[in-house]
């Protein structure tokens, strides 16, 4: 091969890549750390965010990505806010309320997105032989309704709310706990009911409705309400299937938009790279949580009034733009 032929092969490969790293794949010199705020361990948010993790350091072998582990949605915009964590996942109630500086929030956070993910599911589940038929038989019961900080917990009230109880009073206790602490209290007997909110379904709840029968509590009569009320747009009615969890009929609940949250000064370049993850490898993604529900390029830019993270804009117009 002549030296004028090498050059001229060199020169194309050179430039392809060029063009290539200009428009479809900008992040792939991306360096720096992704840390992702996910949530309970064993829970949906913590397996997803892990094997988000593995696949962004396939993808970006120069970003050092992270899982960090917490109490849910609420303490996820928080970790975000100072800086502990750079992306999040984050219940659309939350997300909002932080968007808007409400309480718990005391301002607004000034957060964006990465994009909308699947949806979530508020799962509230007693033993089989419990005389809990509705939600406002909660009423002077115990309930374990996840940690302070996590988005169950803030759904869990707003339900209560609109079933016409107080989780503030006498007649519904809410307790403190993690996920693997409620599935320990309720087999004990030290709740009454368990609830969660999350993808479906909990592989945790799975193992539970193995070791003991279980009924799960209908809740669609709340959407309604929800929806009425300020930030209800968040909310809408969802099927919680009986097969998962052994239960003996499903029953409709309450279902809650789910969106990844980031830092807005994270770098263009590393958004978008994981956003790449996120929606170009569903494949292998699904190969490491097989139960987990992967979100839609169509649904993705839907995250108003929570403005795009630009690299995640980019990257999403771009593949709708090519029929993606």
């Amino acid at each position: 091969m002549t030296l004028s032929r090498r050059r001229l092969i060199v020169g194309a490969g050179a430039l392809a890549a060029l063009v290539g790293c200009g428009t479809d794949e900008p992040w792939r010199d991306a360096r720096g750390r992704l840390r992702i705020a996910t949530g309970n361990r064993g829970a949906v948010f913590d397996r997803y965010g892990a094997a988000l993790a593995r696949e962004a350091r396939v993808l970006m072998p120069d970003v050092d990505a992270t899982e960090v582990l917490s109490r849910g949605s609420v303490d996820n915009a928080r970790l975000l806010v100072r800086g502990r964590a750079d992306v999040g996942f984050c219940l659309g109630d939350t997300a909002r309320l932080a968007f808007d500086g409400e309480a718990p929030f005391d301002r607004p956070a000034g957060l964006v997105a990465v994009g909308r993910l699947y949806d979530s599911f508020l799962q509230v589940v007693v033993p089989r032989d419990s005389p809990v038929r509705t939600v406002q038989d909660l009423a002077g019961r115990r309930v374990a309704a996840g940690q302070v900080g996590s988005g169950t917990r803030l759904v869990v009230e707003r339900c209560l709310s609109a079933a016409g109880l107080d989780a503030d009073a006498v007649a519904v206790a809410v307790d403190d706990l993690s996920l693997a602490d409620s599935v320990t209290a309720l087999e004990s007997g030290r709740v009454d009911a368990l609830a969660f909110v999350s993808g479906f379904p909990v592989p945790a709840l799975v193992e539970l409705g193995r070791r003991r029968a279980l009924r799960a509590v209908d809740l669609g009569e709340l959407v309604g309400v929800l929806a009425a009320r300020p930030g209800g747009e968040e909310y809408v009615a969802g099927p919680l299937p009986a097969a998962p969890y052994r239960l003996p009929e499903a029953v409709q609940t309450v279902s809650v938009k789910t969106y990844l949250l980031a830092r807005p000064t994270l770098a263009d370049d590393v958004v978008g790279g994981f956003a790449s993850v996120v929606f170009d490898r569903q494949d292998a993604l699904a190969r490491r949580v097989p139960d987990v529900r992967q979100p839609t390029l169509a649904a993705a830019m839907f995250t108003q009034p929570i403005p795009l993270h630009p690299g995640a804009e980019e990257f999403l117009r771009r593949r709708l733009d090519r029929g993606a």
